[in-house]
């Protein structure tokens, strides 16, 4: 049932605790991992485009690279089968287009990213992919001491 499992991954901790589960059920169920960061390039539109802008966008992609990364190499250790890309635009849009575009079967998400629980509850990209999805999405909370 899961043989395409998609990972959004922001590179914070509950990105990767995301992963974490996307690798998991990968591994139970033989199934591919993708891992998707997406840079959100929305944000510095409004900005004038100078060199402040490229060096923006330069850190988001290259901080893109490190998370797909961290997914990379969790998959690789777990011997579950992996691809992974950086993509731009809007977070929750770009979510769902990269899973309709592998054919995914569920998308993981963290329920909590870098901007925090506040959020969450006011309209994140979790709950935007959670109510524009067309397949299944599992959002991992927060971890509860």
């Amino acid at each position: 049932m899961f043989e395409k499992i998609l990972a959004a991954t922001d590179g914070s901790e509950h990105g990767l605790r995301a992963a974490k589960v996307a690798v998991e059920l990968g591994k139970i169920s033989g199934g591919k991992v993708f891992a998707v960061y997406v840079a959100d390039t929305q944000r510095t539109a409004h900005l004038p485009d100078d060199m402040l802008l490229f060096s923006i966008k330069e850190l988001l992609l290259k901080e893109g690279k490190e998370a797909i990364k961290q997914v990379q190499e969790l998959a690789e250790k777990n011997g579950v089968d992996f691809d992974g890309a950086v993509v731009e635009g809007n977070p929750s849009d770009e979510i769902i287009s990269y899973a309709k575009k592998e054919g995914a079967n569920v998308i993981i998400v963290g329920a909590v990213g870098r901007t925090g629980l506040d959020k969450f509850l006011l309209g994140s990209v979790a709950e935007k992919v959670v109510r524009n999805s067309r397949i299944p999405v599992l959002t991992v909370p927060r971890e509860v001491s």
